[in-house]
C-alpha cells in the first residue's frame, strides 16, 4: 500500500458521511489496482466488524459494580502464613514431615560408620597390656607409657 493511501486509510475506513476523499487519493485508487483491492478488503472487514457491535449496551442493575468489587476483594488472598491455616495443607505438611523423619531415621539406623573414633592417649593406654609393677616407680612408668604410645598400631 502506498503512503498516500496509508494517510487516508483511517478516514476512508471510518466512512464519515458527507466527506469526500481528496482528489489525489481518488486518482491514485483509479490507477492502482493493488491499493484499490486492499482498501476494498479493509472496508469489507470494517463492515463485518460493525455488524458484530451491540446496538445498545444493556443497563446494569443497581449495585452491580459494587457486587463485582466485593467478589474481587473476597478472592484476594491473604499472606503466605494463611496457607498454614488451611486444614488440607496442614495434613499434607504433617504427612510429609513424618515421611521425612522416617526416611532420615532409617538412613541413620542402617548406615554403619566406617570411621573409627580418634585414637587418644587415654584410649591407647586402656587397651594395651602393661607390665607388672606399674605405678611403683614414676620414671619407669613414664618410660613405659612412652614406649606404649610409640609402638601402638591399629
Amino acid at each position: 500500500m502506498h503512503g498516500l493511501i496509508r494517510e487516508y486509510l483511517e478516514e476512508g475506513l471510518l466512512g464519515v458521511p458527507g466527506k469526500q476523499a481528496p482528489v489525489e487519493v481518488e486518482q491514485h485508487l483509479r490507477g492502482c489496482e493493488a491499493c484499490r483491492d486492499e482498501l476494498n478488503g479493509m472496508r469489507e472487514q470494517t463492515r463485518l466488524l460493525r455488524t458484530l457491535q451491540v446496538p445498545d449496551p444493556p443497563e446494569q442493575a443497581p449495585g452491580f459494580y459494587a457486587r463485582v468489587l466485593e467478589r474481587i476483594e473476597a478472592r484476594r488472598t491473604g499472606s503466605i502464613w494463611s496457607a498454614f491455616l488451611d486444614p488440607v495443607f496442614g495434613r499434607r505438611l504433617v504427612a510429609t514431615s513424618l515421611a521425612l523423619m522416617v526416611l532420615l531415621g532409617g538412613y541413620l539406623a542402617f548406615t554403619e560408620t566406617s570411621a573409627a573414633p580418634p585414637a587418644t592417649a587415654v584410649a591407647i593406654i586402656a587397651v594395651q597390656d602393661h607390665p607388672p609393677g606399674l605405678g611403683e616407680d614414676r620414671q619407669r612408668d613414664r618410660d613405659t607409657m612412652l614406649v606404649t604410645l610409640a609402638t601402638y598400631h591399629e
